[in-house]
């Protein structure tokens, strides 16, 4: 089990129907991690190798979030939401190289996708790390992202927001307060959907979920694939 680098899933109970295929998977692809479970209250039986950390349900966003980060003693965590599904093994020695840097260098995350379209500069020489511009709409994303645990906290605790796609905007602004500073991985993958491209080093689904909605759409064959083996029936959330 890795010492200083956790990862965690935000979630509401709202949203357990996405728990199991998100942990399985993630057991399956990233077993050396320690893993926790942001929710409101728990729904299904975990695995051994991971903890429930309840939330206040009438807390706001980032108020979940900060309240849970304050209870895990891990330098860094890796961040996720409930329907950022696995589907292959990450790059290890890349996720490894990744961590150190956030460990050792003033860098504050590390972004695990390309999610933005801006010039490509690398990250002292490194060919697949490239500093996020301070000017970008999405400085920082919420997407599978390593953090330094530290930072996370205090941008959420900055960034007082009841609601996601609210906090997605008013994040920026503290993130540039506060002089927070990211990098992001691209290793010429293609993109996939508006926003975002695939991630060569941690091949997951991006948004399996969108508006309440499995979105078959955005990922007809790897969400497909992920549904059918852990027998979940789309007629329950509907389908976009």
């Amino acid at each position: 089990m890795k010492k200083d680098v956790c990862m965690f899933m935000y979630s509401h109970s709202s949203y357990s129907d996405a728990w199991q295929p998100f942990i399985q998977q993630a057991d399956k692809f990233m077993p050396e991690y320690k893993k926790f479970i942001f929710a409101d209250k728990g729904v299904i039986d975990l695995p051994e190798n991971w903890d429930l950390i309840k939330y206040n349900d009438s807390d706001s966003y980032s108020d979940r979030i900060s309240s849970c980060l304050e209870k895990i003693d891990y330098k860094l965590c890796i961040y996720h939401h409930e329907d950022m599904f696995l589907y292959d093994h990450p790059d290890a020695e890349k996720m490894s190289l990744y961590e150190q840097i956030v460990l050792q260098d003033d860098i504050d995350f590390i972004r695990l996708l390309r999610s933005v379209d801006a010039p490509l500069f690398t990250y002292k020489g490194n060919g697949t790390l490239f500093p996020v511009p301070n000017h970008s709409k999405y400085f920082f994303s919420v997407q599978p992202t390593i953090c330094d645990t530290q930072a996370l906290l205090n941008i959420c605790k900055q960034t007082p927001i009841n609601h996601l796609r609210e906090f997605e905007v008013k994040v920026q602004e503290t993130c540039r307060r506060q002089k927070i500073r990211g990098l992001f991985h691209y290793d010429n993958e293609e993109k996939a959907g508006l926003f975002h491209y695939d991630s060569s080093v941690y091949p997951y689904i991006a948004t399996a979920i969108v508006k309440g909605k499995w979105n078959l759409s955005g990922y007809p064959h790897r969400l497909q694939k992920i549904l059918t083996e852990y027998k979940i029936d789309t007629k329950n959330r509907g389908t976009i």
